[in-house]
């Protein structure tokens, strides 16, 4: 008895995350407008978007610009990334601008992209292809060169 409830309550989170963003690969990503750049503003281009939503009180974002910053660089070809937050600028610009920076940064202190992408928890990022349609959602750390490199010869 005690082992099916372990299974039942293991299922319940499990389905409950899955549905925790509103992000479908498959579908056309929300409009990511009306935010404040702190970096330089993201043009249009002919380039998949990658869009990372932070906190800074988050230790898994903060421990993840570094990486994401790499992935910036090794793919600034092919994609582009974006760091977007909630946070006042003052309070994030001295953590995610740095010199050698090749990510965007974005405030969205209204909250709308995020609730256009209905984000729930960060760290949360989004992959969309050049045509708008999201290719690849779910927790940053776990995308890797490889998924990146499928995601973007598809």
């Amino acid at each position: 008895m005690k082992r099916l409830f372990c299974i039942l309550v293991a299922v319940f989170v499990a389905v409950l995350s899955l549905s925790a963003q509103r992000a479908e690969v498959g579908s056309y990503a929300p409009y990511i407008g009306g935010v404040e750049w702190i970096s330089d503003r993201l043009e249009d281009s002919d380039r998949a978007l990658m869009v990372e939503f932070f906190h800074s009180s988050n230790q898994d974002c903060r421990d993840h610009i570094d990486h994401l910053n790499a992935l910036a660089c090794d793919y600034r070809y092919d994609m582009d990334v974006l760091m977007l937050t909630r946070e006042p600028a003052e309070q994030v610009a001295g953590m995610l601008l740095h010199e050698y920076q090749y990510f965007y940064v974005a405030i969205d202190e209204s909250g709308k992209v995020f609730r256009a992408f209905d984000v729930k928890h960060v760290p949360y990022a989004v992959v969309i292809n050049p045509k708008g349609v999201i290719v690849w959602a779910g927790n940053p750390l776990t995308l890797n060169n490889l998924i990146i490199k499928k995601l973007l010869h598809k």
